[in-house]
């Protein structure tokens, strides 16, 4: 049964992304984990993003994405995760999808991140420009939260979970 576990686990991983002005970073990592919607504690420039990308699915066909506190949780958790360390990196991805399945019974779960995109239009064009990154956000998810946050310099870093 742990053959064909890890088997199916194998199978399911999707394509994380990040992305910055400076450099792309493609790491292929996915856990096949799952969905409680609760408070929405987002900021103003986060829901832009979040209502700029709803928009987007919503022009091309897909479902709109319902906010979920907890991927916001850890999102702003691996925003925080990437300023402390001065880069963009999935590090813990594998981690922080295993909390979120088991907090809200997710199936799947992907994340883009990326940094220095100074407006909420300006990250969304990069990210549909990237065939990467527009593969998470036009992906088939249900849910999905973002967390955007400046480091000392004002650099904003980025962490979008997807989640179904």
């Amino acid at each position: 049964m742990t053959k064909y576990y890890l088997l199916g686990f194998v199978l399911n991983l999707m394509l994380l992304q990040s992305c910055s002005k400076n450099e792309l970073i493609e790491i292929e990592e996915q856990n096949n984990l799952s969905i409680s919607v609760s408070d929405n504690t987002q900021t103003e420039f986060e829901n832009e993003l979040f209502d700029l990308i709803n928009a987007h699915r919503i022009s091309i066909g897909l479902n709109e994405l319902v906010f979920e506190s907890t991927s916001y949780y850890y999102a702003n958790e691996h925003t925080d995760f990437m300023i402390a360390n001065g880069s963009l990196s999935h590090e813990n991805f594998s981690a922080r999808a295993e909390q979120i399945a088991a907090k809200t019974g997710a199936k799947d779960i992907s994340e883009n991140v990326a940094k220095d995109y100074n407006s909420p239009q300006e990250a969304l064009s990069a990210w549909l420009n990237s065939s990467k990154h527009r593969i998470n956000l036009e992906g088939n998810y249900t849910h999905s939260a973002l967390s955007v946050k400046p480091n000392n310099l004002g650099e904003l870093y980025f962490t979008q979970i997807f989640i179904r």
